[in-house]
């Protein structure tokens, strides 16, 4: 590499430290801007910078926004204990509010991935840890939210914030892998979005919307109507008439459903033997575990 390149390199790394979570707009300006070439493949610049980035153990990763299908890149650590060393400014208290809430959103039940503002409280306060009032915990979850580990969606829930989602999904395979979801399309972690009933295959709202549009361009759903749209699942390419729909708000799709995945209707009630029923679940199990991993 050039001493030229060296330095863009440098300033380019500069910019991306000192920016910690950026659109892919202002990446690519950025880069414009730093390297001069309207050209410039975005993908062989972050390639080279990992390259550079590998021995601090920092990374550039990226995420697709659920709803709107927008790119956010972020400098992640890629040490084990993600939650802590990405978290450097806050307190080993603050760190143990942030892993405690981190975990109650990712393993609920309902599978919606979002809990309410007074869960999000009472999660402290049933701790009693930290010795922290209700008034210092909701500053400190406003604080979170500023700083994209969390966030609040439109009707108040609070949910997983940006830089969790890029930061931390190596933290949550390791550790909640059953309740880890991705979509069947894009193959990236879903904590919103439609299920499939035919083969629980989950798509996001935006990639849901975007088979829709494939399906008959001239009909455009919102977010909330991706699902009910003429939509093929991507997995089975059945048509899912009736999806199920998690996220903030939302009925909810819970894990235990997909981790035991019911028989498939059109298989006859009448009597089979306990094996043979057995294997099929087996069998059913299996192929979620395919959906998961795409």
């Amino acid at each position: 590499m050039s001493l030229a390149a060296e330095n863009q390199q440098r300033m380019f790394l500069q910019w991306c430290m000192s920016a910690r979570l950026s659109s892919e707009t202002q990446l690519r300006e950025t880069i414009r801007r730093i390297y001069a070439d309207e050209s410039m493949d975005i993908q062989e610049i972050v390639d080279s910078a990992n390259i550079c980035l590998a021995k601090y153990s920092l990374e550039l990763r990226s995420s697709m926004d659920q709803t709107t299908g927008t790119r956010q890149w972020a400098m992640v650590n890629t040490n084990a204990d993600i939650i802590a060393t990405g978290a450097t400014p806050y307190s080993q208290t603050e760190l143990a509010f942030l892993k405690a809430l981190v975990e109650k959103i990712f393993t609920q039940e309902d599978g919606n991935y979002a809990i309410s503002l007074h869960d999000a409280l009472r999660t402290e306060l049933r701790n009693g840890t930290t010795g922290m009032q209700r008034g210092q915990a909701e500053k400190l979850v406003t604080e979170f939210c500023k700083d994209k580990w969390l966030a609040r969606s439109q009707d108040g829930w609070v949910v997983l914030g940006t830089r969790a989602i890029i930061e931390l999904q190596p933290y949550f395979t390791d550790g909640f892998s059953d309740y880890q979801r991705h979509c069947a399309l894009c193959s990236e972690m879903a904590t919103q979005g439609v299920v499939c009933t035919e083969c629980y295959a989950v798509v996001h709202p935006y990639c849901a919307e975007q088979l829709a549009l494939s399906t008959n361009p001239m009909q455009r759903s919102s977010t909330a109507d991706a699902g009910s749209a003429q939509l093929s699942c991507p997995k089975c390419r059945r048509q899912i008439s009736r999806p199920m729909r998690f996220g903030p708000g939302m009925p909810g799709v819970p894990h235990s459903i997909e981790q035991t995945q019911a028989e498939p209707a059109v298989l006859s009630p009448e009597e089979e033997s306990t094996s043979r029923g057995r294997k099929r679940v087996l069998d059913d199990s299996d192929q979620e575990e395919d959906i998961v991993s795409d």
